[in-house]
C-alpha cells in the first residue's frame, strides 16, 4: 500500500443469510477499491446494489466475510484497531435523527469529542469551528428537534467534524432532504473537500451529485461496474443503463445537442458549463 492510500478494499466480499429464502446472499463480491488521501469519491448504484455495505465496511461497522479492508494500513478485522480506525474514518448516515443524541445543537456536536476524552477548552474550539464550517454557528443554542431536515444533517456533519477524522463517508446524506437542503449539504461537503482537504466518500443514487467528484465508482449487484472520472463514467451510457442508472440530466442534454451536430464539449456536466457552451454556440451563429 502507498502512503496516500487511506482506505483499501482487497478482494472483499460480504454475505448475509436471507431469512425468507434461507440462502446466503452476497451484498458485495470480490470488491477491490482504493480511496486515496484528499480524494472526493462518489459511489453510485441503485437500491440494493451494495453501496451502504461498502460504507459500513469502511470503518469496521461491518467486517468482511472474505478479503480484507485496511484503513491507513490497519486491518479492520483486528479488534484492537477498531478505535483508531473509527477516529480515522467517520460515517454520516442518511437519517440525521439516528445520529443526533443531545437536545441542544452545541451539546450534540460536543458529544463525540467528549467521548474521546478531549479536554474542555479544545472541545469548545472544535465545536465552534465545526459549526462554522457547516454554517450552523448561529444555531448553536437551538433545540435540535426544532431544526429542519437539512439543518439536522449539517449538525450531524459538524458532530463528525468535531472528532477530526481524516475521512468522512457519507451514506446517502441527502436522501431525506428537499432540493434546497440537498444543495446546501452538497455545497458544504464540496467545501470540506476542496478547502479543508477532507477525504470524502459520498454514496448516493442522485446522479447529479457526482458531477464534481474526482472519481465516480458504480456499484452494481455487489461488484464494481465502473471506476473513473465523471466524464469517462457518464460517457458510457450502455453501462449505466445496464446498472439501472440514468445519465445526469445536464450530461444528457449535452449529449442530445452533440447528436444533432452542435459542438458541445464531452466534459459538460454542470449547468454552468452547459450555459457557457450554448452561449459560445450562439456567438458563432
Amino acid at each position: 500500500m502507498k502512503t496516500e492510500d487511506l482506505i483499501v478494499f482487497d478482494h472483499v466480499s460480504y454475505t448475509y443469510d436471507d431469512e425468507e429464502t434461507e440462502k446466503t446472499v452476497y451484498a458485495l463480491k470480490d470488491v477491490s477499491l482504493t480511496v486515496r488521501q484528499g480524494e472526493f469519491v462518489v459511489v453510485l448504484g441503485h437500491n440494493g446494489s451494495g453501496k451502504s455495505t461498502l460504507a459500513k465496511l469502511s470503518n469496521s461497522i461491518f467486517l468482511p466475510s472474505a478479503g480484507k479492508v485496511f484503513v491507513r494500513g490497519m486491518d479492520t478485522s483486528v479488534t484492537e484497531n477498531e478505535f483508531p480506525i473509527r477516529k480515522t474514518v467517520g460515517v454520516v448516515f442518511q437519517n440525521p435523527d439516528n445520529q443526533i443524541v443531545a437536545s441542544i445543537v452545541e451539546e450534540d456536536v460536543a458529544f463525540g469529542p467528549e467521548n474521546l476524552g478531549v479536554e474542555p477548552k479544545e472541545i469548545r474550539r472544535r465545536v465552534d469551528e465545526a459549526l462554522k464550517a457547516v454554517d450552523m454557528y448561529d444555531y448553536r443554542m437551538h433545540e435540535t428537534h426544532r431544526l429542519s431536515g437539512g439543518q439536522k444533517q449539517r449538525v450531524a456533519i459538524a458532530g463528525m467534524l468535531a472528532m477530526q477524522p481524516e475521512c468522512i463517508v457519507f451514506d446517502e446524506p441527502t436522501a431525506m432532504l428537499d432540493p434546497k437542503g440537498r444543495r446546501e449539504v452538497m455545497q458544504i461537503i464540496r467545501r470540506l473537500n476542496k478547502e479543508q482537504g477532507m477525504t470524502v466518500v459520498f454514496i448516493t443514487h442522485y446522479m447529479e451529485e457526482a458531477v464534481h467528484a474526482d472519481r465516480v465508482v458504480i456499484v452494481n449487484d455487489g461488484g464494481i461496474a465502473a471506476d473513473g472520472s465523471p466524464v469517462s463514467v457518464f460517457a458510457d451510457r450502455e453501462m449505466l443503463s445496464g446498472c439501472g442508472l440514468n445519465v445526469p440530466e445536464i450530461a444528457d442534454v449535452a449529449y442530445r445537442l452533440r447528436s444533432r451536430g452542435f459542438e458541445v464539449p464531452e466534459d459538460v456536466l454542470t449547468e454552468e458549463a452547459l450555459v457557457a457552451a450554448v452561449l459560445r454556440l450562439a456567438g458563432k451563429a
